[in-house]
């Protein structure tokens, strides 16, 4: 399981460009950062908040759960 926000968001671009998706990172809070994924279309296929600190158990759970359509279950893990 991935352990820091570092780890985490390398992943998530790693997963973005082998499925062809741009990730756009549309706001940052004091713990959390909310994800867009896009298509070639432009279209938003997914949309997750990102943990950046407290790596809380359910919060990675909402995160892999959110991101699993796109990339496969347990890619983010």
């Amino acid at each position: 399981m991935l352990q820091t926000y570092p780890e985490i968001r390398d992943r998530i671009y790693e997963l973005a460009r082998r499925h062809a998706l741009r990730p756009d990172w549309i706001d940052a809070g004091r713990t959390t950062r909310s994800l867009l994924l896009y298509d070639s279309d432009q279209v938003v296929v997914a949309r997750s908040r990102v943990p950046m600190r407290h790596m809380d158990p359910d919060l990675l759970a909402a995160l892999a759960h959110d991101l699993e359509d796109v990339f496969g279950k347990g890619r983010l893990e």
